[in-house]
């Protein structure tokens, strides 16, 4: 086995702004611009109260986050995690729900091209959304510095067009229309949870951070901050804007639609066309970017470890595992070729990813026991009752909002989840991993 690990090539760059522009730029993006539309065709102007609650459902479900960000940073997040507090088992199976998450980059290209289909006339959404994703890829290939500079300017481009919206679109807002209790629940309370669920795609992200604890400045304090901070504010945001995304025209309207409609009735020319390109496609480019930049790294950890060729983790002289990014934009790609639908896309990864959130907070419990010295030393200082109601909670979060989005699956969907996990259990139990063995290193820092 070499003794150098891959991970050590990568580079501590990333500051406090910077690290801020990566966390807005993973949570403001195709979720609010797409997954608003689908919120109101499932509950109504219920939209706000789902994404009120879905920001506190999430920021209660990212302190464990938060909590192991300042206790042991590490790259490879969830799964370095897991793999530490649970085993190599749950390691494993971890890996192959992730992977197959990743499904999602193709979202976010096609929500972006979705708003840019109206200035790119003559072009399909497809020939777009595939041209964002290479653009998107060679970023990367450059390194998570440069990725995250363009990340912040878009950031920045994209806050002033939500301030926009909100600006010319909460004046016209029918605030009794809103509130009126027959357009809350439309659909009935089943569907507001299923909303609540889908749209913990939006108001979550921040936790991404938690993958690149090698790559950050003074990580045990900056990501709880970043963490926190930029959830509840985006939270704020984003029932403003479902406000105005439900209460300015007729829900029959605005069901399933993005929030261009809305944006063309409230705002003059010059600034729906601003809104359009850099709050609509922006958001989404940038998330795009965003994602591609930090989901290698759990892959690159576990290339180390020795749980996938080691050869696939190679890193290029910019910071970059460049085979691993490589093989995650062709997972992109895949449902773009075959065209698959951005709502089916959409539930089918927040479904995954929050039974992989399930997987982590089990593992979170395991902290205290697994390192107390880590723990006792943290920047965010908890007692382990907390760390049991945290984990626990988010657990049952987990399962509810992941089981109230499987229901609603195709059945071909739901197969492929049983497969999905059936497949990856077997594997982990099988003997393949018995000679593999995973360190105890959360407290290591392997980049200087």
């Amino acid at each position: 086995m070499s003794t150098e690990r891959q991970e050590s090539k990568l580079i501590r760059n990333i500051g406090f702004w910077p690290l801020m522009g990566i966390a807005y730029g993973q949570i403001i993006g195709a979720g609010i611009m797409t997954q608003t539309g689908i919120a109101i065709g499932m509950t109504g102007t219920g939209v706000v109260l789902a994404y009120i609650i879905s920001a506190v459902c999430t920021t209660f479900q990212n302190f464990p986050t938060a909590i192991l960000g300042a206790t042991v940073p590490v790259s490879g997040g969830e799964y370095r995690y897991i793999s530490r507090l649970r085993g190599k088992k749950w390691g494993f199976v971890y890996l192959a729900t992730y992977v197959v998450s990743k499904l999602t980059i193709a979202l976010y290209a096609l929500s972006c091209a979705s708003y840019l289909v109206a200035f790119l006339t003559g072009i399909s959404e497809q020939i777009i959304a595939i041209c964002l994703l290479v653009a998107a890829f060679a970023i990367n290939l450059l390194g998570t510095k440069q990725s995250a500079f363009v990340t912040t300017g878009i950031t920045a481009l994209l806050l002033l067009g939500m301030a926009l919206f909100l600006f010319y679109g909460l004046p016209k807002t029918d605030i009794a229309y809103v509130f009126d209790p027959s357009n809350l629940m439309a659909h009935g309370p089943g569907n507001l949870l299923s909303a609540i669920a889908l749209l913990s795609f939006a108001t979550g992200g921040a936790q991404v951070i938690g993958n690149m604890g090698s790559e950050i400045i003074d990580p045990q304090k900056n990501m709880p901050k970043v963490i926190i901070i930029s959830t509840v504010t985006v939270g704020i945001m984003y029932a403003l804007v479902a406000m105005v995304a439900s209460g300015v025209l007729p829900l029959e309207v605005v069901s399933n639609q993005n929030l261009s409609l809305v944006a063309a009735d409230v705002m003059p020319g010059w600034a729906f066309t601003y809104f359009t390109l850099a709050a609509g496609a922006g958001a989404t480019a940038k998330t795009l970017n965003v994602t591609l930049s930090w989901s290698p790294k759990p892959i690159l950890i576990a290339c180390d470890d020795g749980m996938l060729p080691r050869s696939w983790g190679t890193v290029s002289k910019r910071g970059v595992p460049y085979k691993i990014l490589i093989a995650f934009f062709f997972i992109g790609l895949i449902p773009l070729l075959a065209g698959m639908d951005i709502s089916l896309i959409s539930k089918m990864g927040t479904a995954i990813s929050l039974l992989s959130k399930l997987m982590f907070s089990y593992a979170f419990l395991n902290l205290p026991k697994k390192y107390p010295e880590a723990f006792a030393r943290s920047e965010m200082k908890v007692s382990e009752g907390t760390v049991k109601i945290l984990g626990y909670g988010s657990m049952i979060l987990s399962a509810i909002f992941s089981a109230s989005l499987i229901i609603d699956l195709p059945t071909a969907a739901k197969i492929g989840f049983v497969i999905l996990f059936a497949a990856s259990i077997a594997w982990a139990n099988s003997g393949k991993l018995d000679k593999i063995e995973i360190p105890n290193d959360l407290d290591v820092q392997y980049v200087k």
